[in-house]
C-alpha cells in the first residue's frame, strides 16, 4: 500500500534526524539517509523534493562516491516543472558549493546557463546564487563568467549561435549591473589581484568579437569603474590598444560599407573617452595610430565629408594633448617622441589642410584645427631647419585668402593670420640648399662664352705654347674653373698651389713665376691641345697654311736638326720673304725664327710677292 505524503514526510524526517546525530559520519546510518534523499528528488510530491533539496548538503562531504549522483539530482531539481522546486534547487547548488569548494566552478557554470530562464522572478534567485559564488571564490566565478563572454572557437549551428549570443549579452549585463558593486569594492580593490587579472583579461580578449552595444556596456559600465582604471597605468594603454587594433582591422578591409565605417567611428569615440576624458592612457599612442593609419588620402576618402573633418579634428586635438603632456614631463610622450610625432603630422598636413578647405561654414572649430597644424609646421621649420615645401605654401596662400575675407575682430582668426604670414615669411627667407660637392665628380659645369672671346683666346693659346718649361712638360697646376666675368660657377674647386718640389726648383734656377691667369675649362682644354704635336691639333684651332704644310711634311715641331751649308742657304733665302712676319708658320722653332730675322739685314735680293703655290714648291 502506497504511503501518503504525510507519512513519507514523517518517515524521512525521522531518518534524517537520527543520521544527523549519529557519531559515525561515514557509517551505514548516514549513508542510507543520504541515498534516501537522492531518491526523493524524483518523487511525485513537490514538498518531498523541496525537503531533499534542503538536506542533501548534510551528507554531501562524507560520501565522495555519491557526490556525482547527488549533484545530478540537484540539477534535476533546477529543471523541475514546479517553480518552487526549481528555486529550492538553486539554493541547493549554493549549499553544495559551500560544503565542497571543488564544485564551485561547475555549479557556477550551471547557474550562468540558468540566466536564460524566461521567469523573471527565478532569474533573480539565479543571480543571487551567482553572487554567493562570487563571494566564495571570485577568481573562479569570474573566470566562468568571462568564458561565457568569449565567442566559441568551434562551429555552431544557427540555433546554438543564437543561444550563445543571448547568453553572452546576459552575462555582460549581470557583470555591469548586479555584480558591479561587489566587483569594484571587494574583488578588484586594491588593484593588481587575481580576480582583476581574470576579469580584465577575459573582457579584453572578447572585445574584438563583441558588438558595439556589448563593448560599450563592458567598458563604460564596468571596466572604467575598476580601481585600476582610475589613473594612468599600463592598463589604460592596453585598453586603448584593443580599440585601435579593432579600428585598424576594419581599415584593412578597404571597404566603405556603413557597418565598417560605424565600427571605426565607434572605436575612435571610445579612444577619445580613454585618452581625453578618463586620462588613463597616453595620447601619443592615439596620435601614432592616426599618423600611420588615417592620414592617407585614399583612406580619408572612404569617410564622408563630415567624418573626414572629425578625423582631422581628432588628430589636431591629440597632437595638442601630446604637446601639453610633454611640457609637463608626463609619461608616454617624451620630447624625442613628440618631435617624431610632429614630423609625421607635418608631413601629412597638406592632406589634412585639404580636408579643412572642404568646410564651407568656416566654423571656429576649423580655425582652431588650422591653428594647431600651422603651428606644428612653423615649430618644425624653426627647430629642424625644415624647408617649407611648395605645396604646403600653396595651401597657406589659399587659407590666407579665406582669412582676408573674414572679419578681423576675432582673436582666433588673427592668430591664424599671423601664423600664415610667419609661414610664408619663413619660406621666403629660407636660403636655398646647395647639394654637396662630390669628391669623385668628373663633371664641373662651366659657363659657355661667346665666339669672339673664344677666338681671341685661341690666338693667345698659340703664343703661350712657347711659355712651357724647358723640360717640355706643362705646369702641373690645377686652375679654378670660372666664367669670364670672374665668378665661380657650378661646384667650385679649391685653388691648388705648386708642389714644394717645383717651388724649390724655381728658386734654384732663379726663374720668376708669372702671375697666374684664371682661365675657363674651355680655354684650358684648348691650351692642352696646343701643347701636343702638330698632328694632334684640332683642325678648328689651326690655320689654313699650317694644315696645308702638315700635309707635305712629317717633321715634328722642336729644335731644328743640323743642316748642311746648302740647306742653310736655302733656308736663309726663304726667311727673307716679306710674308714671314705676317703669316708665321706653325712648327718653326724659336731658333730658326731668330736666324731668319738676322738675314734680313743682308743685301741679297729676294723674290717679290711670291704666291702660296710657289712657296710650297720651294720647300
Amino acid at each position: 500500500m502506497a504511503q501518503s505524503l504525510a507519512e513519507q514526510e514523517k518517515e524521512i524526517k525521522d531518518i534524517v534526524g537520527r543520521a544527523e546525530k549519529h557519531p559515525d559520519r561515514t557509517g551505514t546510518t548516514r549513508r542510507e539517509a543520504f541515498e534516501r534523499l537522492i531518491d526523493l528528488t524524483h518523487s511525485s510530491y513537490a514538498p518531498l523534493k523541496s525537503y531533499a533539496a534542503g538536506n542533501i548538503r548534510l551528507f554531501f562531504r562524507d560520501f565522495p562516491d555519491l557526490e556525482e549522483d547527488a549533484i545530478n539530482a540537484v540539477y534535476d531539481l533546477c529543471e523541475d516543472q514546479d517553480s518552487k522546486v526549481r528555486v529550492d534547487g538553486y539554493g541547493a547548488i549554493v549549499q553544495v558549493s559551500k560544503e565542497e569548494k571543488r564544485w564551485v566552478k561547475r555549479n557556477a557554470d550551471v547557474l550562468v546557463q540558468l540566466l536564460q530562464s524566461d521567469e523573471a522572478e527565478e532569474v533573480t534567485f539565479v543571480k543571487k546564487a551567482l553572487l554567493e559564488h562570487l563571494d566564495m571564490d571570485p577568481r573562479i566565478t569570474l573566470g566562468v563568467l568571462c568564458d561565457q563572454i568569449m565567442p566559441s572557437q568551434e562551429p555552431l549551428d544557427e540555433e546554438e549561435q543564437r543561444i550563445r549570443e543571448r547568453l553572452r549579452s546576459l552575462v555582460i549585463t549581470f557583470l555591469a549591473r548586479e555584480a558591479k558593486m561587489a566587483i569594484v569594492e571587494r574583488y578588484t580593490n586594491p588593484p593588481g589581484g587575481e580576480p582583476e587579472n581574470v576579469l580584465v583579461g577575459g573582457l579584453l580578449s572578447a572585445m574584438t568579437r563583441l558588438n558595439n552595444s556589448e563593448v560599450e556596456m563592458a567598458v563604460k559600465d564596468l571596466l572604467l569603474s575598476l580601481p585600476c582604471y582610475q589613473s594612468y597605468s599600463s592598463r589604460g594603454d592596453e585598453l586603448l590598444g584593443v580599440f585601435l587594433d579593432k579600428a585598424r582591422s576594419s581599415l584593412r578591409d578597404r571597404s566603405s560599407d556603413p557597418a565598417s565605417m560605424e565600427t571605426i567611428d565607434f572605436c575612435l569615440s571610445l579612444a577619445d573617452l580613454i585618452v581625453f576624458q578618463k586620462r588613463i592612457s597616453s595620447p601619443a599612442l592615439l596620435l601614432q595610430f592616426f599618423c600611420t593609419s588615417l592620414t592617407g588620402k585614399l583612406v580619408l576618402q572612404r569617410f564622408s565629408r563630415d567624418h573626414r573633418f572629425m578625423v582631422v579634428g581628432r588628430i589636431a586635438d591629440t597632437f595638442d594633448a601630446c604637446e601639453s603632456e610633454s611640457r609637463h614631463n608626463a609619461r608616454g610622450c617624451s620630447p624625442e617622441k613628440l618631435s617624431h610625432l610632429r614630423k609625421q603630422v607635418v608631413d601629412a598636413s597638406p592632406i589634412l589642410l585639404e580636408v579643412l578647405l572642404e568646410d564651407k561654414t568656416l566654423s571656429s572649430r576649423m580655425w582652431q584645427i588650422l591653428k594647431v597644424l600651422l603651428k606644428a609646421c612653423i615649430v618644425r621649420a624653426q627647430r629642424d631647419n625644415w624647408p617649407i615645401p611648395a605645396h604646403l605654401l600653396n595651401m597657406a596662400h589659399k587659407f590666407q585668402s579665406l582669412v582676408d575675407s573674414q572679419a578681423q575682430d576675432n582673436d582666433l582668426i588673427r592668430d591664424v593670420q599671423n601664423l600664415i604670414r610667419l609661414l610664408i615669411k619663413r619660406r621666403d627667407t629660407t636660403p636655398p640648399q646647395v647639394p654637396a660637392t662630390s669628391a669623385t665628380s668628373s663633371k664641373v659645369p662651366v659657363k659657355v662664352e661667346s665666339n669672339a672671346f673664344d677666338s681671341s683666346r685661341r690666338s693667345r693659346n698659340k703664343v703661350e705654347t712657347s711659355d712651357r718649361p724647358s723640360n717640355g712638360r706643362p705646369n702641373d697646376q690645377r686652375l679654378a674653373i670660372a666664367s669670364h666675368d670672374g665668378n665661380i660657377t657650378g661646384n667650385e674647386l679649391p685653388s691648388t698651389s705648386l708642389s714644394t718640389t717645383e717651388d724649390a726648383q724655381a728658386k734654384k734656377t732663379g726663374a720668376i713665376s708669372k702671375p697666374k691667369r684664371t682661365i675657363t675649362g674651355d680655354e684650358n682644354t684648348r691650351s692642352k691641345r696646343a701643347k701636343t704635336s702638330m698632328k694632334g691639333q684640332d683642325d678648328h684651332s689651326r690655320s689654313l697654311l699650317s694644315r696645308m704644310t702638315s700635309a707635305n711634311t712629317d717633321v715634328l715641331p722642336g729644335p731644328a736638326p743640323r743642316r748642311t751649308s746648302a740647306q742653310n742657304k736655302k733656308r736663309a733665302s726663304k726667311s727673307k720673304s716679306p710674308e714671314f712676319d705676317k703669316v708665321p708658320t706653325v712648327g718653326y722653332s724659336i731658333k730658326g725664327a731668330a736666324s731668319a730675322r738676322r738675314n734680313e739685314g743682308s743685301g741679297a735680293s729676294v723674290p717679290t710677292n711670291p704666291s702660296l703655290l710657289d712657296r710650297l714648291h720651294s720647300r
